[in-house]
Parts: structure tokens; C-alpha cells; sequence
């Protein structure tokens, strides 16, 4: 059984991709694109140092509590951890689970690498992000240069990461909060920060 470097993950989340999902997010990056939206994630410390067991574990109690679809994984940068990358993505497509994968790096270099993971995969998000190439067109999708390429049939009439929208999500546990969503929607068109209640 594989380990994966964990930052957080979110048992249900309905704005992370198609229907609800299961959202992971791995640490740990050594692209580091200018501006990215999850400094947090990028030092490559250990975090929450977990089997891919246990994440499936939870994986499979969203899935009761909340009829998950699917997960999303983000990161820092997902490929930097191919072992457990691989194992969990191979067991979502076991117990019929899509996934959702953002990377910094591009398509048709990870397919030369991790075809073996590739295949497991519904949807890739690929590319650095780009400051100067902010794109407010796409849900999700930090800058224009990054491509959403549907590897599965599963999605492949989905308009979702098309819509011209972002959103933020707000969950309350019993003592915490977590605020997740897409951070530009607070950047005005030249990347200054313009948040403000209406």
C-alpha cells in the first residue's frame, strides 16, 4: 500500500467539478508558478503522511453520506507522487468513482511518463498557471493556456468547466469552517484584489 502526502481534503464539495465530489489536495509542488493560488501547498514538507488505505476509507464513507460521483485532486502538484497517485486512482475506477486531476505539468509529457495513470483519469486540467493570462471565462481554470482534456467518455458532453462562473463554498463542522472555492473571482481584470459585499 502506497503513501500519499496529504495538505486536506473535503469529504463532499459541490463546486470542485461535475456533481459532488471528494476533493484531496496533495502537497507539495516544485513548479511554482508565479502568483498560484495555493502557496500553502507548494513547500515540499510532510503534511498529513496517510496510506492510500485510509484515504480510501474516507473516500468510501463520502460516498455513503453524500453519493459522491467522484474525487478531485489538486495540489500542489498531484504528479509528484505517482506510487499513491496511481493506487488511489486505480481504486476510485474499481468502486466507479470519476476522477479529476489538476497538474502543472502538460498532457503530453505526463502521457509519456504516467500513461499508466493517465488511463485511470476522466479529466485532466494541464499547464502552469500564468499570471499575465488570467482567465475569467472558465470555471476553475486559473489561466487561458491551461487545457481541459477529457481522457474518458464520461464527461465528454459536460460543459462545467466552461460555464463563465466561479464559485465559493462554505462548510461549517462542528467547531470549524472551511471556505473553499475559485480565488480569482476577487481579482479584477489586471489581478488586483477587489473583493467586496454587495
Amino acid at each position: 500500500m502506497a503513501n500519499l502526502n496529504v495538505a486536506k481534503f473535503l469529504l463532499c464539495s459541490e463546486i470542485e467539478g461535475p456533481g459532488k465530489r471528494f476533493v484531496l489536495w496533495l502537497q507539495g509542488c516544485n513548479i511554482r508558478c508565479k502568483n498560484c493560488s495555493n502557496q500553502e501547498l507548494l513547500s515540499l514538507e510532510k503534511k498529513l503522511y496517510t496510506s492510500v488505505e485510509i484515504l480510501t476509507d474516507r473516500i468510501l464513507h463520502a460516498k455513503k453520506k453524500y453519493d459522491i460521483e467522484g474525487i478531485t485532486i489538486l495540489g500542489g502538484e498531484p504528479f509528484l507522487q505517482p506510487d499513491g497517485l496511481y493506487e488511489l486512482v486505480v481504486w476510485c475506477k474499481k468502486n466507479n468513482l470519476t476522477v479529476i486531476c489538476f497538474t502543472g505539468y502538460l498532457f503530453e509529457d505526463l502521457n509519456t511518463e504516467y500513461k499508466h495513470i493517465i488511463e485511470y483519469i476522466d479529466i485532466i486540467i494541464d499547464g502552469p498557471f500564468i499570471f499575465s493570462k488570467l482567465d475569467f471565462k472558465r470555471r476553475l481554470i486559473g489561466s487561458k493556456n491551461q487545457r481541459v482534456i477529457k481522457i474518458s467518455e464520461v464527461y465528454k458532453n459536460s460543459d462545467y468547466f466552461e460555464k463563465p462562473y466561479s464559485e465559493v463554498e462554505i462548510q461549517i463542522y462542528k467547531n470549524r469552517v472551511s471556505i473553499n472555492g475559485d480565488g480569482k473571482i476577487f481579482d479584477d481584470e489586471k489581478g488586483k484584489f477587489n473583493f467586496k459585499l454587495k
